[in-house]
């Protein structure tokens, strides 16, 4: 007896959107066999992981300023992946656009102003979106895979910060602390909530996502990249040119991540650090297909995955669970979403060797 995969003519919407929350719960349940099997508490671990946060109310403040970062890489991500535009470099490009802000906060530490802020902001976003451009440059150009290339810039990146910390940027009064000194009152992010650590990038992550939706779903450029990556031989009789897709792609992916690398820097971190790169990222990857490449999915996707980066950190005091534990339920997940999302495009089927012979 063999089975093989058809494809099906149009696939099922529900099942289309029911998967990402059919992945979490695959999840939560084949985590906790796991966990139990290796001698932890599996049922207490998925407990302290996927409930807590939400019970505990002191942790929901926590689950904005982890979301945040990750809904806007995740929107980004989600817009050159509906174009066919792999870009794997988000952490690189959220690396450099913490950078570029940090630039800004330093070269304006003896001034003040309302300005000096934004200014960081646009920096960070025109420093992702020029690292995101090389990749664009060398895919259009030289024909090389943008996914190695985003991916190896980020290496390149991290070792920028290394060593713009210990020499340039070092902090002269910070006890030889690789680090650069905290930003002044007017380059930092403010609290939106009094007495909670709510900034004001998480209402800003809520506004990308919601223009993201717009012009994906209203405009030209969101058509183009549709197409584009659905059916490219149409794109090119349509006049849409797959270079400028390719382009316009890394260009917006990148601007949002570094986007996202500026508010991170002026608002939890307040100065740059040799652990500024927290791999919000790759992560952001898994968030992007678990929003179904959708802006308004992804807020659905950086919920849950904030969700397990809060509850790592309370399984980790709790019951003495790994830090290494979150990483592994985010790679289950993103295994049963993609394991989900072939199923959802193709039916298992048996065939005989007679049927086969006749095929």
């Amino acid at each position: 007896m063999q089975f093989r995969l058809e494809k099906r003519r149009e696939p099922s919407k529900a099942m289309l959107y029911g998967t990402p929350i059919v992945a979490v719960l695959l999840t939560m349940i084949v985590g906790a066999i796991l966990f139990s099997l290796i001698g932890f508490d599996g049922v207490g671990a998925v407990r302290e992981i996927f409930i807590t946060p939400f019970t505990n109310t002191y942790k929901w403040q926590d689950l904005g300023v982890k979301a945040a970062p990750l809904i806007i890489i995740g929107v980004g991500l989600s817009i050159a992946y509906r174009a066919n535009v792999w870009n794997i470099g988000a952490e690189g490009q959220y690396v450099v656009g913490g950078l570029a802000a940090t630039g800004v906060a330093l070269a304006t530490y003896q001034m003040t102003g309302w300005w000096i802020l934004p200014l960081m902001i646009l920096a960070g976003m025109a420093g992702g979106a020029l690292y995101g451009a090389i990749p664009a440059l060398l895919r259009t150009r030289l024909g090389v895979n943008e996914i190695l290339t985003s991916l190896m810039l980020t290496y390149v990146s991290v070792q920028a910060i290394y060593y713009l910390v210990r020499a340039p940027w070092k902090d002269p009064m910070g006890m030889g602390f690789p680090q650069t000194r905290r930003f002044a009152a007017d380059a930092l992010l403010p609290n939106i909530l009094p007495g909670t650590i709510v900034h004001a990038g998480v209402p800003i992550a809520i506004i990308v996502a919601l223009v993201a939706w717009f012009v994906m779903s209203r405009s030209v450029f969101g058509y183009q990249m549709r197409v584009v990556g659905a059916a490219p031989h149409a794109a090119r009789y349509g006049g849409f040119s797959e270079n400028r897709t390719i382009w316009l792609a890394f260009l917006v992916s990148g601007a949002l991540a570094g986007l996202a690398g500026a508010l991170e820097v002026s608002g939890p971190f307040q100065r740059m650090v040799p652990g500024f790169p927290t791999n919000y990222g790759f992560t952001a990857i898994i968030v992007a297909f678990l929003g179904r490449l959708d802006p308004l999915g992804v807020i659905f996707g950086g919920l849950v995955i904030a969700v397990t980066f809060v509850g790592g950190e309370i399984a980790q005091t709790s019951i003495g669970l790994s830090n290494s534990a979150t990483g592994v339920f985010q790679a289950m997940m993103l295994f049963f979403l993609l394991a989900g999302d072939l199923l959802v495009r193709y039916r298992i089927r048996r065939v005989t060797p007679q049927a086969e012979a006749r095929a």
